[in-house]
């Protein structure tokens, strides 16, 4: 779900801060076009080598930038999360500081801001992180989630009712909040698989690209 304003990313293909400090590291500019999705765009990316993304506007969960601002910039930092890409990137948590904890999956902001306690949050973020913390993948006529965003413990959950499917695929690229029923989006929100700003609603698990070894990581 695009932007009004389309994001432009700075990429590298290293994801070494030292590394990139060399001559022959130059950096490139990426502006994301209207037409293409957060998933495509992250699996381009990917495919052309880039392992390090700078956003150049943060995420404002208060509200400030839009709903469609904030719901196209978070699929598209997990898309690339999930890609195993190093995102540099700012977010504002808005009202609720604890909300970054259903965040948590997500590669760690640069900065927190206008928060309280903004460090302390960035640290814990920072040292409880690892790709693969909150997935998905698909099977035929289910979904399975496996989730250790609260504190290491592992979360299963197997969606086959065809409500849930649905809604996961309208989710997967941002939808409008009315696209989805709301029981089933009020669940998957109360579980915090789903994120909601203003009209518009986001799945929040990523994609499995590649399972890690051992896979008790995840």
């Amino acid at each position: 779900m695009p932007t009004t304003t389309p994001l432009t990313l700075t990429t590298w293909r290293d994801h070494d801060e030292e590394v990139l400090q060399l001559p022959v590291m130059s950096p490139l500019v990426t502006v994301v076009a209207e037409s293409a999705t957060p998933a495509e765009t992250a699996a381009e990316l990917y495919g052309k080598g880039v392992r390090r993304v700078t956003l150049d506007r943060p995420a404002d969960l208060s509200g400030a930038t839009g709903a469609r601002a904030i719901v196209s910039t978070m699929l598209l930092v997990g898309e690339l999360t999930s890609w195993g890409i190093v995102v540099d990137w700012d977010v504002a948590l808005g009202a609720d500081p604890e909300v970054w904890r259903s965040f948590n999956h997500l590669h760690p902001p640069r900065q927190i801001l206008d928060t309280q306690n903004a460090e302390d949050i960035r640290q814990e973020w920072r040292s409880t992180f690892y790709v693969g913390k909150c997935v998905y993948r698909k099977g035929p006529g289910f979904v399975q989630v496996r989730d250790r965003r609260a504190g290491g413990l592992l979360a299963r959950y197997t969606l086959d009712d065809p409500a849930y499917l649905e809604a996961v695929d309208r989710l997967s690229a941002g939808c409008p909040a009315d696209a989805v029923p709301s029981a089933v989006l009020d669940h998957l929100v109360g579980e915090s698989l789903a994120g909601r700003a203003g009209q518009l609603a986001w799945w929040l698990p990523y994609r499995v690209h590649r399972w890690p070894w051992p896979s008790f990581a995840v």
